[in-house]
């Protein structure tokens, strides 16, 4: 399903410009090779994704604006949620260290607008008559992709307020003990990988990536192609996503992070 010619447009080249996405697709696949094989680095890596989740965010905020189309903050929310995951048995359990309680912040915070955009934003934004896509398929941004969306956005936020309450006993707990034991170095410890959650990972960053470039296709959005990467807002999350994916490739050919033993673990039984 392809939008009839006068509902194309110019997407906003700063918040899903090519750069801005192969910038960020880098930056997903580094930090899933990075939480899989070399986990003692996770937190640096999250910590650079929510630097440039956070940027794209308050840009989305500034554009959800009557005159502006709604499909560009779909595809905006598709291009925040490709890195959601947490894959490794340890990776789930940094509540109490600050990456994970700025992630449930920066989280919370998105699934409050989500609750906006979805229940008032649509009909504020909308200018294609309710025929702009949303997802694959004759799928329509008014249709049941905005039901699924206010439902998803209600259960983000309550859950996300589940974790943060939750992230501030597991902090008082860390740091009931003083700080030095806090920030001590944890000893020898064999890496954990949960295999469903892997899985699960992989399977959202590639469903992010088909439908932000499915969305651009069907809804002819102009200016967000490979010849306009033109502006310094592009240029700086394809240089991170670039240095980090490289990073963490150099590392694993280098420290022969392969073949190091790990626990592999599926649906929490030890393989």
């Amino acid at each position: 399903m392809t939008v009839p010619p006068e509902c194309a447009f110019d997407g906003n080249t700063d918040l899903y410009g090519f750069g801005v996405r192969l910038g960020v697709y880098a930056q997903w696949i580094a930090t899933l090779i990075t939480t899989v094989l070399d986990p003692e680095n996770e937190a640096a890596f999250r910590l650079l994704n929510l630097v440039v989740q956070s940027s794209i965010f308050l840009g989305l905020c500034t554009e959800s604006k009557p005159g502006n189309h709604a499909v560009g903050s779909v595809i905006t929310q598709f291009l925040l949620c490709g890195s959601l995951s947490s894959v490794t048995g340890d990776g789930i359990s940094h509540f109490g260290h600050m990456s994970g309680i700025l992630r449930t912040i920066f989280y919370t915070a998105f699934s409050a607008w989500g609750i906006w955009f979805w229940f008032v934003g649509v009909d504020v934004m909308e200018n294609c008559g309710g025929q702009a896509v949303a997802f694959f398929g004759p799928s329509t941004v008014t249709g049941w992709v905005r039901s699924f969306g206010k439902a998803l956005s209600i259960i983000g936020l309550i859950g996300c307020t589940a974790i943060a309450a939750f992230s501030v006993y597991a902090a008082r707990r860390r740091f009931g003990s003083g700080f030095t034991n806090a920030f001590a170095r944890r000893g020898k410890w064999r890496p954990q990988v949960e295999l469903s959650l892997m899985f699960a990972s992989m399977g959202l960053i590639a469903l992010s990536i088909t439908a932000i470039e499915y969305l651009i296709a069907q809804n002819n959005v102009g200016a967000v192609g490979p010849d306009r990467i033109d502006s310094v807002a592009q240029l700086i999350p394809l240089l991170a996503g670039g240095v980090a994916c490289t990073l963490a490739l150099w590392k694993v050919a280098t420290d022969g992070l392969l073949v190091r033993r790990r626990c592999w673990l599926l649906f929490g039984w030890h393989l």
